[in-house]
């Protein structure tokens, strides 16, 4: 079984035990700092991309999107929406 598997079906029944993190840990040969990183792991691959509604500016200023992964995407103006659309698919 793949690593990350694993560590998915620890963390889900770790939560179901009702067992602190240290203790379940503890009586499953894993360690601590090593269960909370494929805990955040886990809950980033899970996790939906998220989007904010923002209100359409009308500017001919330079624009810079900043992604959650941290790319970064520049415009000398702000181009049209069904652009942006395709272009954050």
């Amino acid at each position: 079984m793949e690593q990350r598997e694993t560590m998915r079906l620890h963390i889900a029944a770790c939560k179901a035990s009702g067992q602190t993190v240290a203790a379940y840990c503890g009586s499953h040969q894993l360690k601590p700092h090593q269960y909370y990183y494929w805990q955040k792991r886990v809950q980033l691959e899970q996790a939906p991309g998220k989007f904010l509604s923002i209100t359409p500016l009308v500017t001919n200023a330079p624009i810079l999107l900043t992604l959650v992964n941290g790319n970064r995407i520049s415009f000398e103006t702000l181009p049209p929406l069904a652009y942006l659309q395709q272009l954050l698919k």
